[in-house]
């Protein structure tokens, strides 16, 4: 379970370095940019290609990394159109889709406590979001749509790689989702004028080394051992990192209300976690 807290806390640091970076670069070239470096230098951990080639050829580990590239191609669209904190929040729509997907694919039981838990937690969600003023739904746009969208994508991804995380090692399959992502992504550049300029340097470095060589390997090792909604549940940390880092490195404001939405979210992390 610390490897997936640790894992939200580095993944919740990205959305505000999202943001900061797309002031200097184009999305798509930042998600191409952020993939491939990974892949790159993770490729210097291994000797041969012929080690990895089994994972990143597999057919079940190809069908994952379609709704994973899928989330970062409407993540990094959306965060052009939305704020770094609604993105998160949109984002991690994620615990709703997998109560409904879970019992239907999975045929696991959703517990009490877990349903809970869910309930507290997308209240949170839903407080953060609209700070109780529910006149803010009437000005969602299209990059709160997308977002929607990628908690959706992400709600597949952890469901139907359950049994895949289990027989890869975490390094070689994030490997592989690099590749993927920055295959399936790769079009999508040519669709938008490209830009970038060196001001954009430090935060993709920051994204590359931290919240997805870092990130991809400490969610991998977590995940191993928990229930898919336990998982999107315990991610929703990212909401509170993202909330605290956007407030006082992007100067986005807060009211109380939002601030007890915030601690409804831990609330439900909590009770999740809490065998």
């Amino acid at each position: 379970m610390i490897y997936l807290i640790l894992a939200a806390i580095v993944w919740g640091s990205s959305f505000p370095a999202i943001t900061y970076a797309l002031g200097d670069i184009s999305p798509m070239l930042l998600l191409v940019l952020r993939f491939a470096l990974a892949f790159i230098i993770l490729s210097f951990r291994y000797r041969s290609w012929h080690r990895l080639r089994g994972t990143v050829f597999n057919t079940g580990v190809f069908l994952i990394s379609i709704p994973n590239a899928l989330s970062f191609i409407l993540q990094f669209k959306a965060q052009e159109l939305t704020t770094a904190s609604k993105t998160a929040l949109f984002v991690n729509s994620s615990p709703v889709f997998i109560a409904i997907i879970t019992p239907l694919f999975l045929k696991d039981r959703i517990t009490p406590r877990q349903t809970v838990a869910t309930l507290v937690a997308m209240a949170g969600v839903v407080t953060v979001s609209t700070g109780l003023d529910f006149s803010r739904l009437s000005a969602v746009n299209t990059g709160d749509v997308l977002a929607l969208g990628v908690g959706l994508s992400w709600a597949l991804f952890i469901v139907f790689s359950r049994d895949i995380v289990k027989k890869h090692r975490p390094y070689e399959l994030s490997h592989a989702l690099y590749f993927w992502t920055t295959v399936m992504a790769l079009p999508f550049v040519a669709a938008e004028p490209v830009r970038m300029s060196w001001q954009s340097l430090v935060p993709l470095l920051y994204l590359v080394i931290f919240t997805t060589i870092l990130g991809y390997y400490l969610y991998l090792k977590g995940v191993q051992s928990v229930t898919p909604l336990t998982t999107s549940l315990v991610i929703l940390i990212e909401v509170v990192v993202a909330f605290v880092i956007s407030h006082f490195m992007l100067s986005e404001s807060y009211s109380s209300v939002e601030t007890v939405g915030v601690l409804m979210v831990l609330t439900g992390v909590v009770l999740v976690a809490k065998r």
